[in-house]
């Protein structure tokens, strides 16, 4: 069997001469013209006592070596932050919903739902969310995927679906639990268009099943609606319903108010791209 000294002599490169960009020290060792420090050094102790020269790299070499590793990483990140957000947003143009692009014109609701993204980590604990109503055509659900955007880039784990999806899935029996357990998974759910799901029995009772199960695992709800909380209230006490009224009852526990401000939105939006389209197409011109 070859002794354990000779197999590391064999590890020792032979000795080279100054490249270019290189110059040999007064120590005899070969130093980098652009840092000044050395890229080899003496192993006193590398095989049965006797000293080696080992190649090392210099500060500006050691320094491109970690700028490169750190953009590595980044991009790793990017990579995996964008893949998550595919996963998380089915529809494309949701996932363009961003605090960055928003208009301005309803500034309390932008830092009201910032703060909730920068606070997260605190309402993560206990799982509180948000009710955001308004009109149709306010931008609730704007402001529900920018706090979804900002939270992935944020690497939490955020799923944008709806009421009538949730059911779907149940309908899936030979996978329900499954479906059931991947939501429970999630740090966020975005729930857009509350009180638009077909409602029968079946659905109503897969509905409080999710919502129940979100507040017992600690799932933060951001939810869209067009209905008040006066209104939800009021179907949270009517004992003639009882499934809406647990449904209800159980939504108001963790999704904290927020009115989206009457700003039509999508009637301006509507008019713009009208008037894009009548311009394109030469139309009202003299």
């Amino acid at each position: 069997m070859e002794h354990v000294n000779d197999v590391l002599s064999k590890l020792v490169p032979p000795p080279r001469e100054a490249d270019a960009d290189e110059y040999v020290g007064e120590d005899g060792l070969i130093y980098c013209k652009l840092c000044k420090t050395p890229r080899q050094f003496i192993f006193e102790n590398f095989t049965g006592g006797k000293p080696a020269i080992l190649p090392k790299l210099c500060k500006c070499k050691e320094e491109a070596a970690a700028k490169q590793r750190q953009e590595e990483e980044r991009r790793e990140r990017r990579e995996r932050i964008e893949n998550a957000r595919s996963r998380a947003i089915s529809v494309p143009s949701y996932r363009s919903y961003r605090f960055s692009v928003d208009d301005g014109k309803t500034p309390k609701t932008t830092e009201i739902c910032k703060n909730y993204v920068r606070n997260f980590a605190e309402f993560a604990k206990t799982g509180q969310g948000l009710l955001l109503y308004g009109d149709v055509g306010t931008g609730k659900t704007f402001y529900a995927l920018c706090i979804a955007n900002a939270l992935i880039d944020r690497e939490y784990k955020v799923l944008h679906t709806s009421l009538a999806d949730v059911v779907k899935m149940a309908q899936d029996f030979d996978n329900a639990e499954s479906h059931f357990m991947r939501l429970m998974w999630q740090q966020c759910i975005i729930i857009d268009d509350l009180g638009t799901e077909r409602a029968t029995s079946f659905a109503e009772e897969q509905v409080y099943k999710f919502i129940d199960g979100c507040n017992t695992h600690g799932v933060a709800l951001i939810v869209t609606t067009n209905y008040t909380p006066k209104e939800l209230e009021a179907a949270a006490a009517d004992t003639s319903d009882l499934t809406h009224a647990r449904i209800y009852s159980r939504l108001l526990e963790k999704c904290f108010p927020v009115r989206v401000n009457d700003i039509k939105r999508r009637e301006a939006n509507t008019a713009k791209n009208k008037a894009t389209v009548a311009e394109l197409l030469g139309i009202n011109k003299k």
